[in-house]
C-alpha cells in the first residue's frame, strides 16, 4: 500500500476544512427563529432526496414513518403539525430527526394512542425535542397504567414541559389547518389496552383517514354498534395486521380505497395472511412499511397522491 504524500494529506486537509466551514455556513443559514437549524432546507441545499419532498406542494400530508413494528405518523395540514405515536424507543432518534426534516419546530397536536412501548416509546424524546401544544392519550384508570420506562419517561416529559394534556371524550371534534378531526373511541374502558385505543377520523375535504391504533375485535364491535360514518378513503390498519383486527365488518362500514400497515420484522409473522386477504378481497390496496419505507400520502382535497421511499409487491 503506497503512503499519502504530504502534498496530498495538504490537500485532503485543505478540502475537508472548505467542506466544514460549508456545512457550518449552512446550518447559520437556514436557521429558525428560535436558532434550531432547518434540517430540510439544508438537506435541499446539498441536493439530498427525500421522498417527502414530494408531497410539499399538497395542502395535507400524511407520513407513515418506517418504524419497524410500531406506529409513528406525522401529519402536516396548512402549517399544522400532527403527531400520532412515536415508535418505541429505539427508533425515538429516527422519529424526531424525521420531524426535523420536515422543518418541524413545535407540534400543535400530539396524540398517544395507547401506552404500549411501540406507539410511545419515543414520546418522551419527542416532547423534550419539541414544543406541544396539545396532548391527547387515553385517560385510563390507575391501575391499567403500565410500569414501563416508556410510559414513566413519557409522564415526566410532560410534566417537565408543562405540556397541556386531555384524555378526549368520543365525540370530540376540532379543526387543525381545515383537517377535520372526530374522536371516535375507545367506546369505553377495556381491560386490553390494545382496545383503549385512541380512534381517529380525519377528512380534508373529499379524503378521510381513519387511524385504527391497535384496537382489536372489542373495540371494533362497539365502534360499528355506534353507527358512525366510518366511511374512509385510508385505512390505518389495527394492530399491525394481527387476526384479531380489520373485521369484514369494519371493512364493510369504511370501505376504504387504500389501507397502510405499519410493520416490521416480527416474531409474530404480521401482518397474518387472512388479514391480507380479506383486504384484497375488498378491492383495497395495502401499503406496508417493511416493504414501502416510509409512505406519504397527500391531497389538496380531491385526489389522493402516494408516494413510498420503496416500491416492492406484498
Amino acid at each position: 500500500m503506497k503512503s499519502i504524500s504530504g502534498m496530498a494529506k495538504k490537500r485532503l486537509i485543505a478540502l475537508g476544512t472548505v467542506l466544514i466551514i460549508v456545512i457550518a455556513a449552512a446550518v447559520i443559514s437556514f436557521q429558525t427563529v428560535d436558532g434550531v437549524p432547518n434540517w430540510k432546507r439544508i438537506y435541499q441545499f446539498f441536493g439530498v432526496s427525500d421522498v417527502s419532498q414530494e408531497a410539499d406542494s399538497y395542502d395535507l400530508s400524511v407520513h407513515f414513518i418506517d418504524v419497524g413494528k410500531a406506529d409513528g405518523i406525522y401529519i402536516r395540514c396548512n402549517g399544522k403539525h400532527i403527531l400520532i405515536d412515536s415508535g418505541d424507543v429505539e427508533y425515538s432518534g429516527q422519529v424526531t430527526n424525521y420531524l426535523k426534516r420536515q422543518g418541524v419546530e413545535n407540534l400543535d397536536l400530539a396524540v398517544a394512542t395507547h401506552f404500549d412501548k411501540d406507539h410511545i416509546g419515543g414520546m418522551a424524546n419527542v416532547i423534550m425535542e419539541f414544543d406541544v401544544k396539545k396532548f391527547l392519550m387515553p385517560d385510563l384508570p390507575g391501575d391499567l397504567l403500565p410500569e414501563s420506562s416508556a410510559y414513566e419517561g413519557m409522564a415526566f416529559a410532560l410534566g417537565y414541559r408543562q405540556v397541556p394534556v386531555e384524555g378526549p371524550s368520543v365525540g370530540d371534534g376540532f379543526s387543525l389547518g381545515g383537517l377535520e378531526i372526530q374522536v371516535l373511541g375507545p367506546q369505553k374502558v377495556y381491560d386490553d389496552m390494545n382496545d383503549n385505543s385512541i380512534i381517529l377520523k380525519m377528512t380534508y375535504g373529499d379524503v378521510s383517514f381513519l387511524f385504527m391504533g391497535d384496537a382489536e375485535e372489542n373495540a371494533e364491535k362497539d365502534l360499528l354498534a355506534q353507527g358512525y360514518d366510518l366511511r374512509s378513503t385510508v385505512l390505518k390498519v389495527g394492530h399491525h395486521g394481527s387476526k384479531t383486527s380489520t373485521s369484514q365488518e369494519l371493512l364493510d362500514a369504511v370501505k376504504p380505497q387504500a389501507a397502510v400497515i405499519s410493520v416490521g420484522e416480527d416474531g409474530n409473522e404480521l401482518p397474518k395472511t387472512q388479514v391480507l386477504d380479506r383486504l384484497s378481497e375488498n378491492g383495497v390496496s395495502v401499503f406496508r412499511t417493511d416493504l414501502n419505507g416510509t409512505i406519504i400520502m397527500a391531497t389538496n382535497g380531491d385526489q389522493l397522491h402516494i408516494f413510498m421511499e420503496k416500491d416492492e409487491e406484498n
